[in-house]
């Protein structure tokens, strides 16, 4: 799977972004995030830290070499129902929260998960937070930096 930063960063709404090319899907994210590949992965994460990071992962079914209509859709659709979460559904995206216990970090540290279905694909983003951290500017910035991530996965039309 090739993730790529695709083009220089550009301005929108007044936040500095850079596209991604994660497969055959793009995402944007802000340009005060580090990225980094880790085995198909796209990994971001603020500067000189490691106490909040983002992992962006892109599943796509296909049959015979074609995206199987709303397959991603459904089964996030399917996760929210069996993790009893709520369901959010916006301009073809349907997506869930779910917060869990990290096993690493310090007492109290947590892993977040958002699970997005957008036509035959599907995008999870995770991310950990150190309790000892979870206040701190910058991990409120990684974290309010998820939902426009959510709302710019598309389809990477090149």
């Amino acid at each position: 799977m090739a993730i790529a930063p695709w083009g220089d960063a550009y301005t929108m709404k007044d936040a500095r972004l850079q596209k991604f090319r994660i497969g055959s899907m793009a995402i944007d994210l802000p340009s005060f995030l580090e990225t980094r590949i880790e085995d198909d992965t796209l990994v971001a994460f603020p500067p000189r830290t490691d106490f909040a990071n983002l992992r962006f992962d892109v599943v796509s079914v296909s049959k015979d070499g074609a995206e199987v209509a709303g397959a991603g859709e459904e089964m996030i659709r399917e996760g929210a129902l069996e993790a009893g979460a709520q369901l959010c559904e916006d301009r073809g995206r349907v997506w869930y929260h779910v917060i869990e216990p990290a096993s690493e970090g310090s007492a109290g540290s947590l892993m977040h998960y958002w699970y997005v279905g957008l036509g035959g694909h599907s995008l999870v983003v995770s991310c950990f937070v150190d309790a000892a951290e979870s206040s701190h500017p910058l991990t409120q910035s990684v974290l309010a930096s998820v939902q426009p991530a959510i709302d710019s996965f598309r389809r990477d039309t090149k």
